[in-house]
């Protein structure tokens, strides 16, 4: 039987300006995003490429890990958007092939603009459901369940030594354009924060039974923002925390995986979506 091209514990697609090394990784392979023919991105804030890393979970002494501890991670670096031409299809494939491969855990990180007065820029919503707005929808729109509202809330927690962070919904759009300010008032009857991304993938993996969590970083409130390079200006002030905290959001998240005895890429133990 042919070996799987990439193997992991969690695999972690990154938004806009978002891409960071979890402290501690050791990067072993880089891997062009094209090599396994996956949509690459022309926005400007994404990568093309497929870093397969190694993090454990405790240290000792002068930085070092017990590789006993360790698991993998599939960090991808490089994230198409509907805006941009791909198919349905073309836009579900990383994560659906990585399923295919046995990776059963996506940790997926996107920019948002807030939908309400109280969503502060820098805050993380950890997403628990996700409203999918990017097809005009025939009646309602789908929603699509994220993460447990009892696991997101762990995984704010996890967050909040370091940032801001609550629990909350996340919209769904086509883009390019940002919102207008009645477009953004409509979309608060949705959700907390809006973005052009992340559908696909929530998609691909609620189709493979994956296990799922979503961080959704605010970086402006929605119908203020002025321009693409703004986004990463100030994804870039807070991308730094994220990394940091990267760890301990999948130790919260997936306690199975990350701590003593942690399982391999196989499926985890069934447990809440």
């Amino acid at each position: 039987m042919t070996a799987p091209p990439v193997t992991a514990d969690v695999a972690v697609v990154f938004g806009s300006g978002l891409a960071a090394i979890p402290d501690g990784a050791l990067i072993e392979r880089q891997i062009p995003l094209a090599a396994f023919g996956w949509p690459a991105p022309a926005v400007a804030g994404h990568g093309s490429i497929l870093a397969l890393a190694r993090l454990g979970t405790s240290s000792h002494g002068a930085g070092r890990r017990d590789a006993s501890r360790a698991f993998r991670l599939a960090l991808v670096h490089g994230r198409p958007h509907l805006y941009e031409g791909w198919t349905a299809s073309e836009l579900e494939r990383t994560v659906s092939d990585l399923a295919a491969w046995g990776v059963h855990r996506f940790l997926l990180l996107n920019a948002c603009g807030g939908l309400t007065e109280d969503i502060a820029v820098g805050e993380v919503v950890v997403g628990t459901e996700l409203v999918d707005l990017q097809a005009p929808p025939v009646d309602t729109p789908p929603r699509w369940p994220v993460c447990d509202p009892a696991a997101a809330a762990r995984v704010a927690a996890a967050l909040t030594p370091g940032m801001r962070a609550r629990t909350g919904t996340y919209v769904a759009v086509p883009g390019p354009q940002y919102e207008t300010s009645a477009e953004a008032a409509w979309l608060a009857g949705y959700g907390d924060v809006v973005g052009m991304s992340t559908a696909p993938e929530v998609r691909a993996a609620r189709r493979a039974d994956a296990e799922l969590c979503l961080l959704s970083l605010v970086v402006n409130r929605a119908a203020e923002v002025g321009s693409h390079e703004q986004v990463l200006a100030t994804a870039a002030r807070f991308r730094a925390g994220l990394g940091a905290a990267l760890e301990a959001v999948l130790a919260a998240r997936w306690p199975e995986c990350c701590g003593t005895g942690g399982r391999g890429a196989g499926p985890a133990t069934p447990g809440p979506i």
